[in-house]
């Protein structure tokens, strides 16, 4: 069991405002559409692309970046074979101006390998690919993927959860979602710079069953420039 960061009543009340504001959704937060959050959750291959695009960028953007893709590239050409054998013409579909993304080529490679692995492993099926009962799982079968890090595992995780509205197994073993939103907070509140470990042991702290899922709680207190010092001493 890893050292604990926050005291006993610092957990307590950050439970509290916690279970008062428990988050039911992962991409709710991302401002799209309702058009176009329901096109990601049906068609998974696009939902995979947003989750590997999802970085270095702000996050309304790489989600809208499948939708804009696919029309760049045609629909007939929305499958895993063929982004498994274009990365060279997914490039240019990315880097044509306006760009869809700040790191064009890496996201080429990264889509491409995406393509490869779906075509490989599931043929081409991405509903079929992600479909299992357990995080680890889960964990095995994307860490194959160029890109796809422990972040973009426990955000594929999350939404499978809580957008999806599916069971899987093992998410006391998610992980927090290390991101600007996480170390802001931590770090301001801890009077030190704040690591992803550090992060992943006070989400554990605050829900032990679903630590991913605690994240994206301490995302929206930065985003709503609250503080955990406000919450831990209102009681006080």
């Amino acid at each position: 069991m890893p050292t604990p960061i926050l005291d006993d009543y610092a957990v307590t009340m950050l439970q509290h405002d916690y279970q008062a504001n428990l988050p039911d959704t992962f991409m709710g937060d991302f401002d799209l559409s309702p058009a176009d959050s329901e096109w990601l959750l049906t068609d998974k291959f696009a939902l995979l692309c947003g989750v590997i695009v999802d970085q270095s960028v702000p996050a309304n953007r790489a989600w809208q970046l499948p939708k804009r893709l696919r029309e760049r590239i045609g629909k007939q050409n929305w499958t895993a074979a063929w982004f498994a054998t274009h990365q060279s013409e997914l490039l240019t579909a990315i880097e044509t101006k306006p760009a869809l993304h700040r790191f064009p080529k890496t996201m080429a490679q990264n889509l491409a390998s995406l393509g490869q692995t779906l075509d490989r492993e599931a043929n081409g099926d991405a509903e079929k690919f992600i479909s299992t009962t357990t995080h680890e799982e889960l964990e095995a079968r994307l860490s194959v993927i160029h890109g796809m890090g422990p972040k973009k595992v426990n955000a594929l995780a999350l939404i499978i959860v809580l957008d999806l509205r599916q069971s899987l197994m093992g998410m006391d073993k998610s992980k927090a979602l290390f991101d600007v939103h996480l170390a802001r907070i931590l770090s301001d509140y801890l009077h030190r710079p704040a690591t992803a470990a550090i992060a992943n042991v006070v989400c554990q702290q605050i829900d032990p069953a679903m630590p991913a899922r605690a994240a994206t709680y301490l995302w929206r207190l930065d985003r709503q420039h609250r503080t955990l010092a406000s919450i831990i001493m209102q009681s006080r």
